[in-house]
């Protein structure tokens, strides 16, 4: 029985994770943490390209296949 309560939350919480993540769109995400009284996260480069910015976002290859080269 202990066994069963352990499993149904985790996959209770794996739920609620693929849930806030990927299928609420952030405008709503950003809405209930306002709701909750949490700071609403900034979004500074707005593409998420990680080092190399917005440009690592785009299908073309970059000459040398590394962020610091150009």
């Amino acid at each position: 029985m202990m066994e069963s309560l352990i499993v149904g939350l985790i996959v209770a919480a794996a739920f609620a994770w693929v849930t806030w993540t990927i299928l609420l769109p952030a405008s709503l995400r950003n809405r209930l943490r306002r709701l909750a009284g949490r700071p609403v996260p900034s979004q500074a480069g707005g593409c998420g390209g990680g080092c190399c910015g917005c440009d690592a976002a785009l299908p073309r290859k970059r000459p040398g296949g590394s962020c610091g080269t150009h």
